[in-house]
């Protein structure tokens, strides 16, 4: 039976090995390492298992379904979050909210700490790693801001509740929420501060990079719904390195599609990043929907490269470009090539955006049957580059956002259903459990504002 590779246990660095409780105002066991140089704050960063973006927002999407055998055997906060139900947690904690939170204070604990060197460190070294810092906090933020704040909508982002804003490494003071228009601000400032800073590649795809700020500013963009400026920067990104793979040169049959390093990782990848693990990610307690596996061609080769049929005729994922260490977060070039198809397409330019998507969709199809898209105006166009983005962009995070947002276009609107032990259950476009609670936990600790559902 083809399935994931169990995951290796997650190593820690010993600066964030004990933290409190909350990990709003966590704070690592400074005695034990006490960073001092370059080396030490790098290492810290380059610690990635513990810069993971959230994963419950993809047991609650409508990419995987699960039966009710399996839905027996999972976790209880998975079992509540498949079903959408009101307390996710029952008085547990969130790994998501703890382990974006952690993210941040690992960023601050380098911001802070890093920029007592300067004048003691090569300027180069200092800003690429301050640049890291700034990169991997907006990285923390966003994430967060998808599960934890309603969707953007810039009518009424000043009013509406984001997320805390926890910008030091200070541990005795709590952050109220900001609005949501002070929490993508705050978010695109991070982005601009790290695509100024940074000014070298890695060959390690977990550092970020300039495209990677780029890349990722145009994702933020794109939910803001401010698709010129979303264009502008995936444009930016790909001009450093647009390369797309062509998967007829793929192993199809091969159990894990894609290389599992940071070092080795496709050369689509601009930032190699995961999402939190959970025991919903392993086969056999998911299945791929039929809706999405049926909506592949038969020439399409991500039909093969992405997914693999167990014995009983479940259908798994197997296209992580992560490989075996789990579900892919990071940002890669074919999402690029989808966000400015979709940006050119809702402003008018149908035939740049059939080009980038025809560009992408042309190394997807076996050789010699690709017949490339064609529309005559603009919303034909972004209908089929919206059923794109599903096909190609599976298990990343990205379909949840996808769903906030589109979710207001009374075209796109998705209705999520499921059936479980005889009972229906169903995730209306719009409804407020879109929108996560936040851990009680946490709402004690701080006296913050619960998410209402």
């Amino acid at each position: 039976m083809n399935r994931y590779l169990i995951w290796p246990v997650m190593s820690a660095l010993l600066l964030m090995s004990a933290c409190q409780q909350d990990f709003m105002d966590a704070k690592p066991d400074k005695a034990l390492v006490v960073p001092t140089t370059i080396v030490d704050y790098q290492a810290i960063l380059d610690n990635f298992n513990t810069m993971n973006t959230p994963g419950l927002n993809l047991i609650a999407g409508d990419e995987f379904v699960t039966t009710d055998q399996m839905y027996q055997a999972l976790e209880q906060v998975e079992r509540q979050t498949y079903l959408w139900a009101d307390d996710l947690y029952e008085g547990g904690s969130s790994t998501d909210w703890e382990s974006c939170y952690k993210a941040v204070f690992t960023a601050n604990i380098v911001l802070e700490g890093a920029a007592k060197l300067a004048g003691e460190a090569p300027s180069t070294e200092l800003d690429n790693l301050l640049g890291y810092a700034y990169f991997y906090r907006a990285n923390a933020f966003y994430g967060l801001a998808q599960q934890f704040a309603p969707a953007y909508e810039p009518q009424n982002a000043h009013a509406q509740m984001g997320i805390p804003l926890k910008l030091s490494a200070q541990v005795t003071t709590t952050e109220p929420r900001a609005t949501l228009q002070q929490t993508y601000q705050q978010i695109l400032s991070d982005l601009e501060q790290s695509q100024k800073l940074i000014t070298s590649e890695s060959v390690w795809r977990n550092r970020p990079s300039r495209a990677a700020a780029l890349a990722l500013k145009a994702r933020v963009y794109l939910a803001m719904g401010a698709y010129d400026l979303a264009e502008q920067n995936a444009s930016a990104s790909l001009a450093i390195n647009g390369q797309l793979v062509d998967f007829n040169e793929l192993d199809a049959k091969a159990s894990l599609t894609f290389p599992d390093s940071p070092r080795q990782a496709n050369k689509e990848v601009i930032f190699y990043g995961r999402m939190n693990f959970y025991l919903f990610f392993f086969t056999p307690y998911y299945q791929v929907d039929p809706v999405l596996y049926a909506s592949y061609d038969s020439t399409d080769l991500r039909k093969q490269c992405y997914y693999d049929t167990l014995a009983d005729g479940a259908v798994w994922y197997k296209g992580s470009y992560a490989g075996s260490f789990g579900f892919f977060s990071g940002l890669a070039n074919d999402e690029l090539y989808l966000i400015r198809a979709e940006c050119r397409a809702r402003q008018g330019d149908t035939a740049p955006a059939l080009a980038d998507l025809n560009t992408l969709l042309e190394k997807r199809y076996k050789k010699g049957t690709f017949k490339p898209v064609q529309a005559s105006e603009p919303s034909q166009a972004l209908r089929v580059i919206i059923a794109e983005r599903r096909k190609e962009l599976v298990a990343r995070g990205i379909r949840w956002t996808d769903l906030r947002r589109l979710n207001r276009e009374k075209e796109f609107e998705t209705l999520i259903r499921r059936r479980i032990d005889g009972k229906n259950y169903v995730l209306a476009p719009g409804s407020l459990k879109y929108t996560f609670p936040i851990p009680e936990n946490e709402i004690s600790a701080s006296g913050i504002q619960q998410n209402p559902r």
